[in-house]
């Protein structure tokens, strides 16, 4: 199946993450206890209006979608790419220059050396957590609360809690929703993310038309979890 068109662009978008969860509420105090399940996903709610030609053509994907049959990989449109400096070791090491010593290490302010060389990368990762490392050491802000990583192609997963990195670049990440497996070492994609939906129901396709020719769809997007 196509993924979506990339000259097609909504008009609006509501994009979130669900979580799953299960609430029992006691009848006399009303004392709620909240759990959480596996399962969550992404969600979007996406408005399309088009006329003619290109109107014609998107209705033609949305029939070749086959409702939720068809799964597809559309932007992250609430996305625009990192807010953190993304600052490697690389970068830092090019930065101190002559201070350096001559095998690559340098002091930290801890009277500690700082050694390492490389560019932001996953490490590994399980559940709400990843491991990066690559990054400038002792640093904060290299990512932060809101920039959104793509492991496993197809999926994407929201940073909702960063910190510091340590002497040698690393650092660990809060994420949602969590990875349905563990992960090993993987790049950091942090751009031009992309996910893996489906359409919600059979009656996507219906559009509203304005004649002569101009057509409205409002369409509701549902993660591939398969």
């Amino acid at each position: 199946m196509p993924d979506w068109p990339a000259d097609i662009h909504p008009v609006a978008v509501a994009f979130w993450f669900q979580p799953v969860t299960v609430q029992s509420a006691s009848p006399l105090t009303r004392q709620t206890l909240v759990l959480e399940r596996e399962g969550s996903r992404w969600v979007a709610e996406v408005t399309v209006d088009l006329f003619g030609a290109d109107a014609a053509r998107f209705g033609a994907w949305l029939a070749a979608c086959r409702g939720p049959v068809a799964s597809f990989r559309v932007p992250l449109w609430l996305h625009d790419g990192a807010t953190g400096s993304l600052r490697s070791m690389d970068e830092y090491a090019a930065a101190i220059g002559i201070t350096r010593f001559s095998d690559g290490t340098d002091f930290d302010d801890g009277a500690g050396f700082i050694e390492g060389t490389g560019q932001p990368h996953i490490t590994g990762g399980v559940a709400a957590r990843l491991a990066v490392a690559g990054f400038a050491p002792w640093t904060e802000g290299v990512l932060r609360p809101g920039d959104a990583v793509s492991v496993p192609p197809g999926t994407v997963h929201l940073l909702v809690q960063t910190g510091r990195t340590d002497i040698d670049g690393r650092m660990i990440v809060t994420i949602r929703p969590p990875l349905r497996s563990p992960i090993g070492r993987a790049p950091l994609a942090t751009d031009g993310l992309t996910l893996q939906m489906r359409l919600a129901d059979d009656e996507a396709g219906r559009g509203r038309t304005r004649p002569p020719a101009r057509t409205r769809w409002n369409l509701n997007l549902v993660e591939d979890l398969a």
